[in-house]
């Protein structure tokens, strides 16, 4: 009876040993994914994606709201507003899957505007898959010149994706507005024909009652200056900073001239860039700007009743 017994505690005790040393082996592997995301193992937002878990606000919570996407070091916002979507920029090569995955979580099938700021991979890197995988009505692009007319193969499988596309194509034109089901965007950018491809990027303010939201692109402050000498009202709740926070754009001018609630930077965690700048993020203090980072927050979403605008995240 006696050996009986201790054979029973020796079970008890191997179950026990196995299981704590399975909640070690768990809790050492959260610390790994939520203090070094991506180097061993994948982030949190990726478990969730693919888990099919969508730890950001529903886009049933408000009737307006703003997604950007964390797509690393790149940029990718996505409008969603009476049934109709609109989606600025798509992440480099390697972001596709996330950005599809995204959109078939909301169950967009179509995308009403596709707005490609400028021909950096960062910004158009996934563009050309995604034209060929939903449904795409109106695309707005910059318009180049001989002078500083991209020449990549992104950019020229992009274009011949386009054209294959069937989607009506429009050049971005500084005043020119586009009304949808319950709210509007107006181009604001590019003012010129710049060299700098940055410079060259489609800026727009998309408005929903009183609640507006501006997408920088990558314009630097030379193009900030010509938007504001152009006389556009940049006033804004929330603004997508240009050139992911670096320190090339968001003068202090064009910041008090937006007087922004919200600012959002999009970039990569440990960014080889040291993206954003600590300049900028010191010049958001100054100004008493709010700012939330997508490298640290994960993706953001903003949504708006028309009278005020909620935030959630993802991380």
């Amino acid at each position: 009876m006696v050996t009986t017994d201790m054979a029973k505690r020796r079970k008890t005790n191997k179950k026990q040993i196995l299981i704590f040393a399975i909640i070690a082996v768990l809790f050492m592997v959260s610390v790994v994914i939520t203090y070094f995301p991506g180097k061993v193992f994948p982030t949190w937002s990726s478990i969730y994606r693919y888990a099919g878990v969508n730890e950001t606000a529903s886009t049933d919570t408000y009737p307006f709201m703003v997604s950007y996407l964390d797509v690393g070091q790149a940029d990718c916002e996505l409008i969603t507003c009476g049934g109709q979507a609109v989606l600025i920029d798509s992440g480099d090569i390697d972001a596709y899957d996330k950005v599809a995955a995204y959109l078939n979580a909301l169950d967009i099938k179509k995308i009403d505007y596709f707005i490609l700021t400028h021909a950096h991979s960062d910004h158009i890197g996934s563009a050309a898959k995604i034209i060929q995988n939903f449904e795409i009505t109106n695309i707005i692009m910059p318009r180049y010149t001989e002078q500083n007319m991209p020449d990549t193969n992104i950019y020229t499988n992009l274009l011949q994706a386009i054209s294959e596309s069937g989607a009506t194509a429009y050049a971005a034109t500084p005043g020119d507005r586009y009304d949808l089901n319950g709210f509007c965007f107006s181009v604001l950018a590019p003012n010129a024909d710049y060299e700098e491809l940055n410079n060259s990027s489609v800026v727009i303010k998309a408005t929903y009652g009183k609640n507006s939201f501006l997408f920088m692109g990558d314009a630097e402050k030379k193009s900030e200056k010509d938007i504001l000498n152009a006389g556009f009202d940049v006033s804004a709740n929330v603004i997508k900073l240009g050139h992911h926070g670096s320190k090339t754009s968001s003068s202090e001018v064009f910041l008090k001239s937006v007087n922004p609630t919200l600012a959002i930077i999009s970039c990569g965690v440990n960014n080889q860039y040291n993206l954003p700048s600590e300049k900028t993020l010191d010049m958001l203090d100054k100004l008493g700007i709010q700012y939330k980072r997508t490298d640290v927050s994960g993706t953001i979403v903003v949504g708006s009743d028309g009278e005020h605008i909620y935030v959630s995240t993802e991380k």
